[in-house]
């Protein structure tokens, strides 16, 4: 079975009448910079980053597979729950929503606490941001058009997002997500969207990164308008375990400045949403305004959805 890239790439260009089972067709009805016309992109690999000293988490606090921002020592558990800030309050730092999808609960943090040291991202501004499933590594997107890694709880020196993804050079990414591969594999695939385009990397557990796609993305009769509204905030919940037994393996939410927000599986099915009513956002005790949010990600780890807000 060929990776599950295949069946996100048929998706994202809204191809029907695709087996959602068969994950072997890798073609993009309408992509840009592929060679030849047939919907492959061209391949460029880029070596993998090293890892900085300087990050500003111990890795002894970090397991693959577990949010660091979750550990002891990051000043997150201090301040989850009543929003105070060290640095000044709102006005000083974004916050990021944490929903624990099990039990309903919300809490939050400061960005500025959460995310500090030389190479942590900024605490406003925040654009884009997807967390891993199968190793340790969360990126972040600022409006600045840098690109922020956190690799086994450690930053790594920002850098532009043209410098990493050279496909992606010049797009200002309005969101990103990720599909991981099957059970055992040491790759995932990121998808870095500024709509209407999408760039699609191979993304390696040493750091190294493969072009996939580029992409123009079409709007689907019976699904999202991703080609015509802007997609503010996208994430995946994905259990690799079931990839071709279950279609809810991948549930991928893409929310639009519409007020739509739509979930799609593995069986291509859609489903529509109000943003401020949905599987997320009930008005329950503490949530942020929906409207509101510029981000987001999931830890599939420890099912936890996260939301990037002022």
């Amino acid at each position: 079975m060929s990776r599950p890239i295949s069946l996100l790439l048929v998706l994202l260009a809204a191809c029907a009448g695709t087996d959602p089972n068969d994950v072997s067709n890798t073609g993009l009805s309408d992509s840009a910079g592929s060679s030849g016309g047939t919907g492959v992109a061209s391949t460029t690999t880029v070596g993998p980053t090293s890892t900085s000293t300087s990050g500003t988490t111990d890795p002894s606090t970090s397991t693959t597979g577990i949010d660091p921002d979750t550990t002891q020592g990051d000043g997150s558990d201090s301040s989850e729950g009543d929003g105070s800030s060290s640095s000044g309050g709102p006005d000083a730092s974004w916050h990021r929503y944490t929903l624990d999808v099990a039990t309903g609960v919300w809490t939050q943090v400061p960005l500025a606490e959460l995310w500090a040291g030389a190479n942590a991202p900024p605490p406003m501004g925040i654009t884009a941001t997807v967390s891993f499933t199968h190793f340790d590594r969360l990126f972040v997107v600022s409006e600045a058009g840098m690109l922020y890694e956190r690799v086994d709880g450690l930053w790594q020196t920002p850098v532009p997002v043209g410098e990493r993804f050279p496909a992606a050079d010049g797009l200002a990414i309005d969101t990103m997500t990720h599909t991981p591969g099957q059970m055992g594999e040491d790759q995932e695939d990121i998808f870095l969207v500024d709509t209407p385009v999408a760039v699609v990397y191979t993304v390696f557990d040493n750091g190294g990164v493969e072009l996939a796609q580029v992409a123009d993305l079409v709007d689907d009769p019976e699904g999202a308008p991703q080609a015509s509204v802007d997609n503010v905030w996208t994430f995946a919940i994905t259990d690799p375990a079931g990839i071709g037994t279950d279609p809810n393996w991948l549930q991928w939410y893409m929310a639009f400045a519409n007020a739509e927000l739509w979930r799609f599986n593995a069986a291509f099915e859609w489903t529509l949403f109000n943003i401020f009513d949905n599987d997320f956002f009930t008005g329950a005790r503490g949530e942020p305004d929906a409207s509101d949010i510029r981000a987001a990600y999931h830890d599939d780890a420890s099912g936890r959805a996260h939301f990037i807000a002022p």
